[in-house]
């Protein structure tokens, strides 16, 4: 097989916390790393408890930039 590397970004958001993990697939390897890990913290509407949807949209841009740095 020839030289080749993949590269992918994921994101698991979870109740509390999210993390970005960005995973390389080189030579039938997979190495995985956390390259950001976030707070997810409820605001309070009158509708009830939601994702606060701002934070996590930067928090998302963060993960994105780290990513671009990483490797």
């Amino acid at each position: 097989m020839g030289n080749y590397a993949t590269t992918a970004l994921a994101f698991d958001l979870g109740a509390t916390s999210g993390r970005a993990i960005l995973g390389i697939l080189s030579r039938d390897r997979l190495d995985i790393e956390e390259i950001h890990r976030f707070r997810n913290e409820p605001v309070q509407t009158p509708r009830g408890l939601r994702w606060n949807s701002s934070a996590l949209r930067q928090a998302l841009e963060d993960g994105l930039r780290k990513s671009g740095s990483a490797h």
